[in-house]
């Protein structure tokens, strides 16, 4: 895909991995949907700053647990853009939640943003993508969709959800629409070199818009974390 003037849509877009990934894909001259829900002054500062470079972002509000929510987002995109070519779904919950203290509202919670919200927002994006003859989609998947943690089952399970998603869609959009996932382990966003950077989980993003020839697959960006390597003792899950 030409990247230079599509339109891409990255939920969860203000801060972390997220704004990580919206300043790449600005660098690259797509024009950037950043949806955010509590950190609108984060996402409208980084809009900002990422205009005055010649950048085209605009901010999108949305509760994506409220399908509502979720059709004014894509209406409100279709107004300002016209279309949609790249969706990135990014926008997550990471609680700790040891298993005899996992409430309903937790797991209700953590399935909505992390399960149920891609798949709402995978299907508007898909209509538009189909129409136009091409579009690729993105989720921000974990090593943790793989590899069980005591204390995050709820979240463990939303991130394998996401991963079989992942290959359904593809396989359900192709061969129009490619649809792929990144799983990154443990992921320094200390500004250090050490471990798994948000350089490289954008670096798999970048490579994974570039290409038709990959669909259905997960990329774990991890340095062999799922196989029992140990990241740096001093970092945690992005």
């Amino acid at each position: 895909m030409e990247l230079a003037g599509s339109i891409a849509l990255v939920t969860g877009g203000a801060r972390r991995l997220g704004a990580a990934m919206v300043r790449a894909l600005v660098a690259r001259g797509v024009h950037v949907a950043l949806h955010c829900h509590a950190s609108r002054p984060t996402a409208e500062a980084l809009a900002a700053e990422l205009r005055a470079g010649g950048g085209v972002v605009e901010v999108f509000t949305a509760d994506l647990r409220q399908r509502e929510e979720v059709d004014a987002l894509f209406e409100g995109i279709m107004r300002r853009f016209g279309t949609l070519h790249i969706l990135v779904n990014n926008a997550a919950v990471f609680e700790r939640r040891p298993w005899p203290e996992l409430t309903d509202a937790d797991w209700e919670q953590t399935l909505a943003v992390n399960l149920t919200a891609p798949f709402w927002c995978a299907r508007r994006a898909a209509r538009l993508m189909l129409a136009q003859g091409r579009g690729k989609i993105i989720n921000l998947a974990c090593v943790g969709g793989v590899r069980p943690w005591a204390a995050h089952i709820h979240y463990n399970v939303s991130k394998a959800g996401l991963i079989m998603l992942t290959e359904g869609l593809a396989k359900a959009l192709a061969p129009v629409v490619q649809v792929n996932a990144i799983a990154p382990g443990i992921v320094n966003l200390t500004g250090t070199p050490e471990g798994v950077t948000p350089e490289d989980i954008t670096r798999a993003l970048l490579y994974l818009l570039s290409t038709d020839a990959v669909t259905g697959e997960t990329l774990f960006v991890d340095a062999g974390y799922r196989l029992g390597l140990k990241p740096p003792a001093n970092l945690r899950p992005a």
